[in-house]
């Protein structure tokens, strides 16, 4: 069932008793609250009331009952000595319905702006509710996650901040609601005693703060090149050995190891090259193709164990690099220019492969498969090092 709201629509307009002094008691001032009801046979009745102490008037009251659910009752007016001219329009409506607003910060702003009738006809203890709602989404207390430093003043605000209720709903909803709703709003998310606040991980200011923060991260590993991880291993205790993401990792590197291996030509056990036909030129072969296959062997068995050891892995990629800079080498470029050229197989779009490989590199599959291969050692390296 749609649940009902109590509306009060136009101004009360009363003449003293004595003075003949007319007031005007606006809608805005009408607050009203349950007083009392019964169980009764259809269920319950309850009793609605608006009590006004004005200045010069003394104390009006406003009530209706509810009787049964969602049906309005008798309504009175009591202004005591004083003579009734206009009263006010008030009775029961249905909640209006805001339908789907999504999480994002600027949502409910635009919803109301969108649609006045709607946010006129909304009462204001509702609209407070809303605004304090949406405050505590976008807003926290800055001792959940803010850092601290007693000598620079407090809290250090890094991802933005601190931030003012009262401002903060002026800035989104002034020119929508009433300013007694932005103020009473701000009485209740301050009764804590609470004034300054931090964003909370849906306000934009901290995820554009994540969104640099990662973008660094990323920028930062980027730079990072295999013999920089070989001596991050020896330096540091790897974290995350054994999580679901690590033995994922470590499962699809030993995948693509045996695909690289399966291509590969085999080394010659008595000096020569490892089969008949003379070499191609981009094919590994010689002293790169025998340090290559004993790199991979060695990275295969210690990512089989139940815990590898890590330097060792970075070790002997590092090592691996070392065929990759033989055929780089060949087309006079980097060894990430290289493994980049390889765009679909290390799921890079085509077009932004930094290289035009020709056929006699490209014929060669293993090539693909290690380059493959040396992204996703990468990978796990930076997940347990950085």
């Amino acid at each position: 069932m749609t649940s009902m709201l109590i509306y009060t629509r136009g101004s009360a307009v009363i003449e003293h008793g004595e003075t003949s002094e007319v007031f005007e008691i606006d809608e805005d001032e009408f607050d009203w609250e349950p007083i009392g009801g019964d169980e009764r046979s259809m269920g319950p009745e309850t009793i609605y009331q608006a009590l006004i102490d004005h200045e010069d008037l003394g104390e009006l009251r406003w009530t209706m009952s509810e009787y049964p659910v969602g049906v309005e009752g008798p309504k009175t007016t009591d202004v005591g000595k004083h003579k009734l001219i206009v009263d006010v329009e008030f009775g029961l409506e249905h909640e209006p319905e805001y339908g789907e607003v999504d999480d994002s910060y600027g949502a409910l702003r635009d919803f109301l702006k969108a649609n006045p009738i709607i946010a006129g006809r909304t009462n204001k203890a509702r609209m407070v509710e809303m605004l304090v709602e949406w405050f505590r989404q976008y807003h926290e207390d800055p001792a959940n996650e803010t850092p601290y430093n007693g000598r620079e003043g407090g809290y250090l605000y890094i991802h933005g901040g601190p931030y003012s209720a009262e401002q903060e709903l002026r800035d989104n909803f002034e020119d929508i609601v009433l300013e007694e709703v932005i103020m009473e709003a701000v009485t209740e998310i301050q009764e804590d005693g609470t004034w300054d606040w931090a964003p909370s991980s849906q306000h934009p200011a901290k995820m554009a703060s994540y969104e640099e923060a990662m973008a660094e991260r990323d920028q930062e590993e980027d730079e990072l090149d295999f013999d920089d991880l070989r001596e991050m291993a020896s330096e540091r205790t790897p974290s995350g050995i054994g999580t679901d993401e690590e033995r994922s990792m470590r499962a699809d590197i030993l995948q693509k190891i045996s695909a690289a291996r399966s291509e590969m030509p085999r080394p010659p056990s008595h000096g020569g090259m490892g089969h008949n036909n003379p070499p191609e030129e981009f094919e590994l072969h010689g002293q790169e193709l025998e340090n290559a296959a004993q790199s991979l062997e060695v990275i295969e068995t210690e990512l089989a164990n139940d815990v590898p050891d890590v330097e060792i892995v970075a070790e002997q990629t590092s090592f691996l690099k070392t065929a990759l800079g033989w055929a780089a080498g060949k087309l006079d470029t980097t060894i990430d220019e290289f493994c980049k050229g390889f765009g679909k197989t290390l799921g890079v779009a085509a077009g932004g492969a930094a290289l035009a490989l020709p056929a006699g590199i490209l014929g060669t599959a293993y090539w693909g498969k290690i380059a493959a291969l040396f992204g996703s050692l990468k990978g796990w390296l930076l997940l347990l090092l950085v």
